[in-house]
């Protein structure tokens, strides 16, 4: 799977990232096709950038590699700038072109980012963790598989014979054959499918892996079939050498399904797909092998071995066909969630949703508990007990939330629901107009673990309750929340209506300048 743009640049400038992290995050992100998400995402991960117009695009020399610029339906990575040409990055293509050819494409935007060292993938080092964890954990499972059928292949003393060595290579290209067929029928990105299906003027390996003829009796593809036969044939070469009369026999009976491709192919449906082509020179090159160092031998096939050959060739291809499913589900979640977060970005559509919510009588001045840039034009005033568990979870997102977007206002109203937790609402106020800088610590130590124990916490962290602010602001607490009859919490407002269920708080990081 090749890298999109926003891994590109992350590589290229050196910021320290994450595959699987980055690739989801670029893959759900609602504006990742234009300059603006770019920005944004390039701005979570602490990299400062900025979207310029430059007018006289000879200019371009001025700016230092790498920068992103627009080519008119597309984006490109500009690598280097010499005299005569630029060497840019389109597409995953990394492409040489003159420095005037470039300018005639180049619209002029431009987006330039400098990282520093600061500049990280968010919480980098625990997706780094997962990420290399799951990778120990493939490389461990592809290890014992390839201890097993080497080991199975040295017992059996199979090196000795060419004819299994050459069936085992044919067997090994047809499963990375099939196992491109398989991608392409999922819709996978595949360099390598692509560029093999391109290889005649008229083909589109798509439309045949499509159409209704690429499936076995309309259930199980063919590319399916294909995969669980060649690794069927590889299991009986390693661990049953004895069984490959009846291995070629299944061949055999493999054979009339090419001339029915290839007659599909040239008649039905006029284009060919030569990933389906090489299947089935591989079944007839298996074929031809078996033929030439005489194994196909009916007399040595018994009901057993046959019964024996016939279970692993069909527990193949059923345990692939029930993991094709699996596998497209979580293939399709990634453009599903990013179909649901363009929905949920698109400024109309949060507004129509919004405007049908509950409305409650609240400004910057309904609590000065406010975090973030107080001249943001989105208020987000979060209801919250200091004692409930989901409110110490909402804190903690809040807080990303801000570290990620500078240009929003949270505004904190508290209460605890009972006069003898008072004390937690007033000592959170206080902590909040203290000036020794302490607040935000003391607010995110309370929310992980101070509420458990707010006697020892209060010592731990001393706050002046008595003063005359506190109580005044404690009051605009409780007569906002007798007036506005809520009792839930937490409850995320935005300008003073309900943040629909539809969407997240961390959702409001797309409309820092909408007007409401």
């Amino acid at each position: 799977m090749g890298d999109n743009i926003f891994i590109t640049f992350l590589r290229l400038t050196g910021v320290k990232y994450t595959d699987s992290f980055s690739r989801q995050y670029f893959n759900e992100h609602p504006h990742k096709y234009n300059l603006f998400g770019l920005s944004s995402m390039l701005s979570d991960y602490g990299i400062e950038n900025a979207g310029i117009k430059i007018s006289d695009k000879n200019e371009i020399r001025s700016i230092e590699p790498p920068f992103i610029a627009h080519t008119g339906n597309d984006f490109a990575i500009v690598e280097t700038i010499d005299k005569d040409n630029i060497r840019f990055i389109e597409g995953n293509k990394r492409i040489k072109i003159p420095f005037d050819e470039f300018l005639k494409m180049w619209t002029g935007y431009t987006l330039i980012a400098e990282p520093d060292k600061t500049s990280k993938e968010p919480d980098y080092e625990i997706h780094f963790r997962k990420e290399l964890f799951s990778n120990l954990l493939k490389i461990v499972l592809l290890s014992i598989t390839l201890f097993l059928f080497a080991f199975a292949f040295i017992s059996n003393r199979s090196y000795l014979h060419l004819e299994i060595i050459l069936l085992m290579i044919l067997s090994l290209g047809g499963i990375y054959i099939s196992y491109l067929l398989v991608l392409k029928q999922l819709h996978i990105q595949s360099n390598y499918a692509d560029k093999l299906c391109s290889l005649f003027k008229y083909n589109d390996c798509n439309n045949i892996l499509e159409s209704d003829a690429a499936k076995f009796f309309g259930v199980i593809g063919w590319s399916e079939v294909g995969l669980g036969y060649f690794i069927s044939n590889l299991i009986i070469l390693c661990f049953l050498p004895s069984f490959i009369p009846c291995l070629l026999l299944i061949n055999i009976f493999c054979l009339p399904y090419s001339f029915w491709s290839i007659w599909y192919q040239k008649f039905k449906a006029k284009q060919w797909c030569p990933l389906c082509l090489a299947v089935m020179l591989l079944l007839w090159g298996i074929f031809i092998a078996g033929m030439g160092f005489g194994y196909i031998d009916l007399s040595a096939i018994s009901f057993w071995v046959l019964a024996i050959t016939g279970s692993i060739y069909i527990i193949s291809i059923l345990t692939i066909n029930m993991l094709i499913p699996v596998i497209a589900r979580s293939s399709n979640v990634e453009n599903i969630q990013y179909e649901i977060n363009s929905i949920k970005a698109d400024e109309d559509v949060f507004m129509t949703l919004l405007r049908k919510q509950p409305r409650y009588e609240v400004n910057k001045n309904t609590s000065r508990i406010l975090l973030g840039n107080p001249d943001a034009n989105l208020l987000i005033t979060v209801f919250s007990n200091p004692h409930c568990n989901p409110c110490s979870r909402m804190h903690k997102r809040i807080n990303e939330l801000l570290e990620q977007n500078k240009h929003l206002c949270v505004q904190y109203i508290f209460s605890s629901f009972n006069e003898e937790l008072e004390i937690s609402n007033k000592y959170l106020i206080g902590a909040h107009f203290q000036e020794n800088g302490e607040a935000k610590e003391i607010f995110d130590q309370w929310f992980e673990k101070g509420k458990f124990n707010k006697e020892e916490f209060f010592k731990l962290y001393p706050v002046d309750t008595d003063m005359p602010e506190v109580g005044i602001e404690f009051d605009l607490h409780e007569q906002w929340k007798e007036q506005s009859g809520l009792r839930a919490t937490p409850t995320v407002l935005v300008n003073g209506y309900k943040l629909p269920d539809n969407f997240k708080i961390e959702d409001m990081h797309y409309f820092t300048n909408i007007e409401i």
